[in-house]
This record gives structure tokens, C-alpha cells and sequence, in this order.
């Protein structure tokens, strides 16, 4: 009986469902007649928007512009470019910390540590000569004096043997407001940036990619609309090495394993993840800009000591040191760049090539005022070696600096001595004819003896045209024991030279070859710097006319 009962309650329950069912489905439908079905159906208007004020005066024939609806990416990138035009440092609610190392090594005592000075060596003895003497000893000496912190961007970004910045500042000061400043081997820039601070037209050329990175930001001045996007760009990149970081995924790189080496592997996961962000950004400028920055820290967050140390010591940073100190870095080259843009405001842009010196086209003839350069000589460092962890990082080709560098490498001391004439030669031709030339050479070893970067200027300078008018020199420390013997009593010394054109009359067989190079018989390089050229001799009589 209980089972009938409730098989019936079942039963009941069922049916009520289904007429529930049926009143829903029929509660909105409206029967259709024969009639409805000739009627056409009604058309939804969209709500017009109203009609604008006619302006008196205004023609009836003019066509008011229509105002279209912008993209998604447009209204994505103008509100990233409102939210982030106040720039960090520009809030009321910003504060900077004190601290100059909240978020790194600390240092054993609490005394600041300065930026590593550039040409910092001490020199022992010094002596001068001719007319700008004094002047060449001035300039020379400033890598020695208590130095002023760096203005503007001179402090942005290392590189080994760079001039310290009171040296071109001292010679540029005696050149008129305009002049043409010119360095083929500008390496951090240096001499560039110290001509647009003078007003000059500056240009400079360097084989090495790394030094045309650092000069173009360096030299580069900016807006705070534009400072503005490369910050909003930074915030981007953070925001994806987080989201990336915590879902553990992984970056594809070439020669991961190698520049696993240098790393400890924290830090060397968030280096893969901010270059990875840097590379997928979709402005140009914003990625050289960062990329630059990135290329700064990387020696940092290396087991190298310094540079050029060929000695390791396991960096003792905390974990996010890679992007605190991303923020850090750019922050202040941002703040220098606009600082830079006050200075300079209608100055013309620098002009940097990244070529080989012997197939440099360069300047026009007769164009350049001055000329201030370091040219390398035997016994300079090694570029390729000391930016090769950069260049891996940052994906630059090395095939033309390994084939090309003008080093120890590539060229013997009688080879090098070729191609510092036909590079002489070519400055030559660029320099107008009251122009003048800084030389800055240093001393080297040629089968165990000194030779004197001076006296090897003064013999051959009249050869190619060019006279040593002064010059300084002075003595610098060693520490290696090996070099102290291959110098001699002697030392090493660094000298500063100025060279001025000259031309003679009764000399018409044009600028001779060195007899060293001549005993050498180096001739196949000569033949290769010039096309179809039959000697190496009438290479000398083409630069001249």
C-alpha cells in the first residue's frame, strides 16, 4: 500500500511540472493572423544624435568634420600615456630613498663609494713642451684632481678606457661656438658629449656596436612626453617579467648555456626575463633606450669584478635586484636626458657611424675643426673580449670587430703602423686647413723594447702631412711586474699632442712610407685598402690629391 501511495504523489508531482511548463512556453506568443503576415517588419532605428549649432557666418556648404570612433590599441596607448605622464619623480607622494644601497650589496663601512673614475690613473712624473704645453698638461692632468660628479649623462653606462670628461672640455673651451668636432674612435662618446655641450656639431664613428649604443644615449636628449613612454614602457616590461615569472615560463635565448657561466642562477633568470620583456616592446626607441640601460648592469650582476678583471667573485645581491636596479638606472639616465635638453636646446643632433675606420667615408673634405681622439696602438685593450658578454646578451654580431679590431689580434706592430698611416692620411683630408688635431697616445712594446708613442709621432708626422706643434706627457703607474721589465727605467708614459696641417712646397713626391714598414714589406695590406690599387705607395699620392 505505502508503494502505491507514493507512485500516485509521483505521478501527481509529474503532472503539475508539465502544465507549469506549457504556461511558461505559451505565457509570450501571440497568435499571427493571415493579415500580419503581409505586413513588413519594422526596421530598429538607431538613436540620432543631434544636429550641431549652426555658427553665424558660418557657410551652409562647409562639411563639418565627422568625428570617427578611435581604436582599441589607440585608447589602450593614450590612457597608458595619461596614467603615466607624471613621472615618478615629479609626484608629491614620491620620496627618494637615502639609501645608496636598499637593494644591494652593502658595503663593509658606511662611506659612499664614488662612480669609478675614468682615466683615473696616477701619474708619477710629468713634463711639458711648445706653445699649448701648459694647456696639453691642464687636460691631461684632470684624470688626477678631486673630481666634480658627473654632468648630466658622462656617468651613464661603463666603459673601460674612456677619457675623462675634463679633458675634451679643456681643449674645446679655445673653439668658437659651431665648430665641427670629430673623433673616429669615440667609444663611450665622451669627446661628442662634451661638444654638444659647447654648442659644437659633433660626429664620431666606432666599429664597436657597444660604443654606438652608449654615445647614442648619452648624446640623446629628450621630452618629458617621450621620457614619459620609456618609463610607461619599463612599467610594462615589470609587469610581464612578473606575470612570467610566476607562471615559471621559460626563455628561448641563444647561448644560454655560455652566459649561464657568468651568472649565479637567480640572477641570471631574472636577466632572461627583462631582456625577453625589452625585446618584445613595440617602439624602437623605448627598446634602445632600455636596452642600454640593461646593457649597463649586466658586468654588474656578473661574477667579474669590475670590467677589465679577468678575476670572479659570486655577486652578493638579493633576489629582484635585476629590476630595482632597472628602475634605478633609468630613472636617472631619464633625468640627466631631460637635464641635457635644457642645455642644448637648438643644437644639432650628433652624427655616429659604426664602420670601419679604413672604409669610412666620413665627413666632408676640409670640414672638420677639431679632432680629439685616443687611436688604438699596440698594447690597447682588447674591445671584443671586454664587451663580448654584452654583445652575447644583447644578440650584436661580433664577425666585423673579430676581423676587423685594430689590435694585437689582427695586426702586427709593422702592420699597425700601416694603418695608422692611411688613417692619418684620411684625417688629413677631413681637416680643414686651420684645423687641429689631439692625438692621444701611450707608449707600447715592440720585441721587448719601449718605444715612445712621441718620438714615433714626431719622426713620421712631417710624412704625411702634419706637424707636432706641443704636447704633453706624463708617467703612469704599473703593476704588473712583467711590464715594469719590458719598459724599462724609462716607464710608461701617456702623451697628448696637437697636430696642425702642413704643407711643403718642395717636397712633391708626396707623404713617404716608414722605413720600418718598408723593411717589412707589408704591402698585400695596403693593396686591400684601396680598390685596383697597383702599389702601396700610389695609395699614399691618392689621399694626397
Amino acid at each position: 500500500p505505502n508503494n502505491k501511495k507514493s507512485l500516485k504523489i509521483n505521478m501527481q508531482d509529474t503532472e503539475k511540472k508539465r502544465i507549469k511548463d506549457k504556461a511558461r512556453s505559451t505565457a509570450g506568443t501571440i497568435p499571427i493572423t493571415a493579415a500580419d503576415l503581409d505586413k513588413k517588419p519594422i526596421r530598429v532605428r538607431k538613436k540620432s544624435k543631434a544636429a550641431p549649432e549652426e555658427i553665424p557666418g558660418d557657410s551652409k556648404y562647409k562639411r563639418h568634420k565627422v568625428s570617427k570612433p578611435e581604436s582599441n590599441y589607440k585608447q589602450n596607448s593614450k590612457l597608458k600615456t595619461q596614467n603615466s605622464a607624471q613621472l615618478p619623480w615629479k609626484r608629491k607622494d614620491w620620496q627618494q630613498t637615502e639609501s645608496e644601497y636598499s637593494f644591494g650589496a652593502r658595503p663593509k663601512n658606511e662611506k659612499i663609494i664614488n662612480q669609478r673614475r675614468s682615466a683615473s690613473q696616477m701619474f708619477l712624473n710629468r713634463e711639458s713642451f711648445g706653445e699649448q704645453g701648459e694647456l696639453m698638461l691642464e687636460a691631461l692632468g684632470a684624470s688626477v684632481k678631486k673630481r666634480s660628479e658627473y654632468d648630466v649623462t658622462q656617468g651613464f653606462h661603463p666603459y673601460p678606457g674612456r677619457f675623462h670628461p675634463d679633458l675634451p672640455k679643456i681643449l674645446l673651451k679655445q673653439f668658437p661656438e659651431g665648430s665641427t668636432v670629430f673623433d673616429p674612435f669615440m667609444g663611450g662618446g665622451t669627446v661628442l658629449l662634451e661638444g654638444l655641450l659647447w654648442k659644437h656639431k659633433v660626429l664620431g664613428n666606432d666599429l664597436n656596436p657597444i660604443a654606438k649604443m652608449v654615445t647614442r644615449e648619452r648624446c640623446r636628449w629628450i621630452s618629458e612626453k617621450n621620457a614619459s613612454r620609456v618609463w610607461s614602457a619599463l612599467e610594462d616590461v615589470r609587469e610581464r617579467v612578473d606575470i612570467r615569472s610566476l607562471a615559471k615560463k621559460s626563455v628561448h635565448r641563444q647561448n644560454l648555456s655560455w652566459l649561464s657561466h657568468f651568472h649565479p642562477p637567480y640572477l641570471f633568470v631574472e636577466l632572461l626575463h627583462w631582456i625577453d620583456g625589452i625585446e618584445n616592446l613595440y617602439s624602437a626607441n623605448e627598446r634602445e633606450t632600455l636596452g642600454a640601460v640593461f646593457s649597463s648592469l649586466i658586468v654588474k650582476f656578473s661574477k667579474k669584478i669590475f670590467e677589465t678583471s679577468e678575476n670572479t667573485k659570486q655577486p652578493s645581491f638579493p633576489k629582484g635586484a635585476v629590476g630595482k636596479w632597472m628602475e634605478r638606472k633609468t630613472q636617472e639616465l631619464l633625468k640627466n636626458q631631460l637635464k641635457l635638453a635644457t642645455k642644448i636646446p637648438n643644437t644639432v643632433p650628433s652624427i655616429i657611424w659604426n664602420e670601419n675606420i679604413l672604409e669610412l667615408e666620413g665627413p666632408e673634405e676640409n670640414s672638420v675643426n677639431c679632432t680629439i681622439t685616443s687611436p688604438p696602438f699596440p698594447g690597447t685593450y682588447d674591445y671584443l673580449k671586454l664587451h663580448e658578454l654584452r654583445m652575447k646578451w644583447l644578440d650584436l654580431s661580433s664577425n666585423t670587430m673579430s676581423s676587423s679590431e685594430i689590435t694585437n689580434r689582427n695586426y702586427s706592430p709593422g702592420q699597425w703602423k700601416q694603418v695608422f698611416w692611411v688613417f692619418m692620411l684620411k684625417l688629413r683630408r677631413w681637416t680643414a686647413e686651420d684645423g687641429l688635431c689631439y692625438l692621444v697616445f701611450g707608449d707600447w712594446v715592440e720585441r721587448n723594447k719601449r718605444v715612445s708613442g712621441l718620438e714615433f709621432t714626431q719622426k713620421y708626422a712631417d710624412s704625411i702631412g702634419w706637424k707636432v706643434t706641443g704636447g704633453a706627457s706624463v708617467q703612469r703607474e704599473m703593476y704588473d711586474s712583467e711590464l715594469r721589465k719590458s719598459f724599462g727605467k724609462s716607464g710608461k708614459w701617456e702623451h697628448l699632442l696637437p697636430l696642425i696641417h702642413i704643407s711643403d712646397p718642395r717636397d712633391q713626391r708626396g707623404p713617404r712610407m716608414p722605413s720600418s714598414a718598408r723593411k717589412q714589406k707589408h704591402f698585400p695590406l695596403y693593396a686591400t685598402m684601396i680598390p685596383h690599387c697597383p702599389s702601396p705607395y700610389s695609395i699614399f699620392f691618392t689621399h694626397i690629391s
